[in-house]
C-alpha cells in the first residue's frame, strides 16, 4: 500500500484529496492546524497529525513522529490568501510575511525536512498544489501583491529545490487547480472541487515521475508561462 502525506487536509482542496485517493487504495496521513475540529477529516485519514506550517517545532515534531517511515506522496496543500485587497495604499508587511512563511518558506521546510521519508518510498514524489497568479508573463490584473509574490517565490525555490534532489530521484511537480470553489476561491469560482482534484491527480499520474518543478502544471493539461 502506498502512503500520502497530504497538508491543509482537513476542508477544500485537501479534503478532496484525501478522499479521492482514499479510493486508490492510499494509506492517508492528513495534517492540519487544529485535528481536534477536523470532524469528516477524522472519518477519512488513517492517521491524523497537528502541523502549522509557520511552526519549525511542529515540522520538528512531526518528522520525529513519522521516524523515517516510507512517504511515497508528498501533497503540499496547505496555503493563506493573507489579507484581501492588498494594492497601492494597502501594504502591509506583517501580512506580506505570514503569507511568505505559510505558503513558501512552510512547503519548502516540511519538503526537506521529509526527504527521508520521501527517499524511503518506491515512488518520492512531490506534488506543490501553486497557482497561475504565480506567472510573472500571466499578471494582467495587478493588486493581490503578497499571494502572488508568495507563489512566484514558491516555484523559484522549489525549482532550486527539485534540482538539488534529483540525484536522490525526487520527483517534484507544480500544479495550479484553477479557480476551486473553496473558502479560499469563493462561490463565483469556475471549477468544483472534486473536478479539480480529480484532473491534478490525473496529470501528476501523467507528468510527476518525470517532473523537476520546471513547468507549472494545470488541473486541466494545460501549461502556465512562467
Amino acid at each position: 500500500m502506498k502512503t500520502a502525506l497530504i497538508t491543509g487536509a482537513n476542508r477544500g482542496i485537501g479534503l478532496e484529496f484525501v478522499r479521492q485517493l482514499k479510493e486508490k487504495g492510499y494509506y492517508i496521513l492528513g495534517t492540519c492546524r487544529h485535528p481536534e475540529t477536523a470532524t469528516e477529516l477524522n472519518t477519512l485519514a488513517d492517521e491524523i497529525f497537528q502541523l502549522d506550517l509557520t511552526s519549525d517545532n511542529d515540522i520538528s515534531a512531526l518528522k520525529q513522529k513519522l521516524d523515517n517511515r516510507p512517504i511515497d506522496l508528498l501533497i503540499n496543500n496547505a496555503g493563506t490568501s493573507g489579507e484581501q485587497g492588498v494594492t497601492v495604499g494597502n501594504i502591509n508587511r506583517e501580512n506580506f510575511i505570514n503569507v511568505f512563511n505559510v505558503n513558501c518558506i512552510g512547503v519548502v521546510k516540511l519538503s526537506d525536512a521529509l526527504l527521508p521519508n520521501l527517499q524511503a518510498s518506491i515512488d518520492k514524489n512531490i506534488l506543490v498544489i501553486s497557482s497561475r497568479m504565480g506567472s510573472i508573463s500571466d499578471n494582467e490584473r495587478g493588486r493581490s501583491y503578497a499571494y502572488r509574490a508568495s507563489k512566484t517565490a514558491l516555484h523559484s525555490v522549489m525549482r532550486s529545490f527539485a534540482i538539488d534532489v534529483k540525484d536522490k530521484g525526487l520527483h517534484v511537480m507544480l500544479i495550479h487547480p484553477g479557480w476551486v470553489k473553496t473558502n479560499m476561491g469563493g462561490s463565483d469560482a469556475l471549477v468544483d472541487v472534486q473536478t479539480s482534484v480529480a484532473g491534478m491527480l490525473k496529470q501528476a499520474d501523467k507528468h510527476l515521475s518525470q517532473s523537476h518543478a520546471d513547468t507549472l502544471h494545470r488541473f486541466d493539461g494545460e501549461m502556465i508561462a512562467w
